[in-house]
């Protein structure tokens, strides 16, 4: 054998060897013994079986990095898609506390509200309290009648000179 064709094989081992194979034992022919078993090529048999192991080497290697680079973008997608998902999370709580802060100052805007209706409507009746009292000390009536029902118009009493509490027209 050439030492080239020696050197093709050598290179063909060593691929082998890289992809965990066994390598080949080339045996030349003043070496061989009638009882082992050996196959023999050609020539042209021998190139093509270098060359088809070579480029099922290669191929396999091709695959492999493939397969590297897959399994590389496995994890950074599973990694992005964490993230995604920590975010989304991060999200969903944010929208939730903010969701019970509204609902808090939804509540306490009503509380506010009805405060100022009861403050209106006590000083409404304060109001009409005071607007009693004053007809009364317009119509002549002391303190302690104020707020009674009166059966006299103003306007009668006045004409009349007619005092109900004391009961009698002068």
């Amino acid at each position: 054998m050439t030492e080239r064709k020696e050197a093709e094989w050598e290179n063909i081992n060593v691929l082998l060897m890289m992809h965990g194979l066994k390598p080949l034992s080339l045996v030349k022919r003043t070496d061989m013994k009638e009882n082992v078993d050996l196959i023999i090529f050609d020539k042209q048999l021998s190139q093509t079986m270098r060359e088809n192991l070579k480029t099922m080497m290669e191929e396999t290697s091709r695959q492999q990095n493939m397969i590297q680079e897959l399994i590389e973008t496995n994890k950074q997608l599973k990694n992005e898609l964490q993230q995604q998902q920590s975010r989304a999370a991060d999200q969903e709580q944010r929208a939730n506390d903010l969701e019970q802060i509204m609902e808090s100052v939804k509540s306490k805007i009503g509380e506010m509200e009805d405060e100022s209706v009861n403050r209106v409507c006590q000083q409404q009746n304060k109001i009409k309290e005071l607007q009693k009292e004053h007809k009364a000390l317009q119509c002549g009536l002391p303190k302690w009648l104020i707020g009674k029902e009166s059966t006299c118009l103003c306007r009668r009493c006045k004409r009349h000179q007619f005092y109900p509490w004391v009961g009698k027209i002068p």
